[in-house]
């Protein structure tokens, strides 16, 4: 098979550059694309003006351009764009089928700081917290940028963080995340004990294993081990984190049983717990 190039990459958008405005949304970040044969940096704009006119012309647009190993290597690339900063650019559009967001080829950035009212409004928009509020969950927060609801529940008299991922132009998946939760906490008892359970089961083998390792601690896993019903006991729950299909993970603390490492519990409301790890 032919190795992909950065003539291949440009050979995907038009010849021509425009210049633009445009207003970033999000951070930079680079990776390997045509089948991982070279780097490219890409982030988002929320939205593109004309440079003449200072109208609105595009919502949100993929923005990326390609990179040598050296110029990944140094980071730079990740500090080319700030988000809320509108820039003055040339670009070069997909020349492809339509996609689900329009994707341009940054060729130059000629100008930041740009003043623009229509895209700074649309900032001023955009930045405004926006609340949900919950006759069960309370108050929940939605974060833009990472696309979640964040907020707290009480889960067994003790207050727990709760994270739902949501798609933000598709309000059903908002109301869907939120049943997942719901149904959680309407059987708390029940979850509660299932949950601890299976990380108890799958893990308990594994955190004799660390106490073994572990010469701060005068215990002889052999002698005295930690049991299933230690485990499970043990273990604070701290998060929920809830995706709009209906799978979650349970976020607990360790209590030290693996060195301050963080435990997750992954389940589905129809298939209730299925996994069980922990985290660096």
């Amino acid at each position: 098979m032919k190795k992909r190039t950065v003539k291949d990459f440009i050979a995907l958008y038009t010849p021509e550059d425009e210049e633009k405005l445009t207003l970033i949304q999000t951070g930079t970040s680079a990776d390997k694309t045509f089948l991982d044969t070279f780097w490219t940096a890409h982030t988002h704009a929320l939205a593109m003006a004309d440079t003449r006119t200072g109208q609105v012309i595009s919502g949100r647009c993929y923005l990326s351009w390609p990179l040598t190993d050296k110029e990944r290597e140094a980071g730079d690339y990740s500090k080319r764009f700030i988000k809320g900063q509108v820039y003055r650019i040339k670009a070069r559009s997909w020349k492809g089928d339509a996609l689900s967001e329009p994707q341009w080829y940054v060729t130059q950035v000629l100008e930041e700081g740009i003043p623009c009212p229509a895209l700074e409004e649309l900032w001023a928009e955009y930045t405004k917290p926006v609340l949900l509020e919950d006759e069960v969950l309370g108050t929940l927060t939605l974060d833009r940028e990472m696309s979640y609801f964040s907020g707290t529940c009480q889960w067994l008299g003790k207050e727990v963080q709760i994270s739902l991922d949501v798609e933000i132009e598709n309000q059903a998946s908002w109301t869907r995340t939120r049943n997942v939760m719901k149904k959680l906490l309407a059987e708390q008892e029940t979850w509660d004990r299932s949950l601890r359970a299976l990380a108890a089961r799958k893990l308990t083998t594994q955190a004799n294993e660390w106490l073994a390792d572990n010469d701060q601690i005068d215990r002889d896993p052999e002698k005295d081990p930690i049991t299933e019903d230690e485990f499970a006991r043990r273990i604070l729950l701290t998060e929920f984190t809830v995706s709009p299909g209906g799978r979650f993970t349970a976020w607990y603390e360790d209590d030290d049983l693996f060195w301050g490492h963080v435990i997750t519990v992954d389940g589905t409301l129809k298939k209730g717990p299925v996994d069980a790890d922990i985290q660096g």
